[in-house]
C-alpha cells in the first residue's frame, strides 16, 4: 500500500500544548512509522480556483529561486479518533452543597477545568469539567449530575459521565474511585 502525504495543521492553544505535539511528532520520526516531520517553512493555505493559484505561484516563483516551492492539492479530511465513555454513579451520604464543594475540590487536585456548572434545581446541579490526564492519555471530558434525594434526606446521587479517547475515561474512573473511597459513599461500577 502506498502511503499518501498528509499535511496536518495543528492551532495549538499554548507553549505547552505545542510542546506535546512536538513530542508526538519527534517521537514517530524517531520509530521511523512513516516520514513524519515538523516542516521548517512558510507553510500557506490558499483556498484558490485554479487561475487565481497559478497567479499566486507566478508571484511567489518571481520573488524565489525556482525549485524551492512544493504545491499540493488538499481536502479536508476529518480523522477523528474513537472516543470512549465510562460511567461511575454514587451516593454520597451528605446533602448536594457538602457534594458540590467535595467534587469541586477532587477536580481541582487533578488538572482540571470547570467549564460549567448550572444549578437546575435546589436539589439538582450539574458540572462539566475537562481533565487532562498526564502520561499521554489525552483530555477528558467529565460531566457530573447530582441530584438530591427526596426519600432520604442528607443524601445525594451522582451520575457521573467521562469521554476520552483511548484508555483516560477509564484511568480517570479509577482515579475517582480511589478517591471516593476514602468518603461514606456508596459506588455502582457501570458499563457502556
Amino acid at each position: 500500500m502506498t502511503a499518501s502525504t498528509y499535511f496536518v495543521v495543528m492551532d495549538c492553544g499554548d507553549e505547552t500544548e505545542k510542546k506535546r505535539v512536538r513530542y508526538v511528532i519527534d517521537k514517530w520520526e524517531a520509530e521511523s512509522k512513516g516520514k513524519v516531520s515538523e516542516v521548517k517553512a512558510i507553510v500557506v493555505k490558499a483556498d484558490l480556483d485554479d487561475k487565481d493559484i497559478s497567479d499566486f505561484l507566478d508571484d511567489l516563483y518571481s520573488r524565489m529561486s525556482a525549485g524551492r516551492i512544493e504545491t499540493y492539492r488538499a481536502e479536508i479530511e476529518k480523522i477523528e479518533p474513537e472516543k470512549r465513555t465510562e460511567s461511575l454513579k454514587v451516593t454520597f451520604k451528605n446533602d448536594i452543597k457538602s457534594v458540590e464543594r467535595l467534587i469541586s475540590f477532587i477536580f481541582s487536585k487533578k488538572n482540571s477545568t470547570l467549564r460549567e456548572h448550572r444549578y437546575l434545581h435546589d436539589n439538582f446541579s450539574e458540572m462539566e469539567y475537562m481533565v487532562y490526564m498526564r502520561r499521554g492519555k489525552g483530555g477528558v471530558n467529565v460531566k457530573v449530575i447530582l441530584m438530591g434525594e427526596k426519600e432520604r434526606a442528607g443524601e445525594t446521587k451522582a451520575d457521573i459521565r467521562l469521554e476520552g479517547i483511548e484508555d483516560a475515561p477509564k484511568a480517570l474512573k479509577e482515579d475517582l474511585m480511589r478517591d471516593f473511597a476514602y468518603f461514606d459513599v456508596e459506588l455502582e461500577d457501570e458499563k457502556i
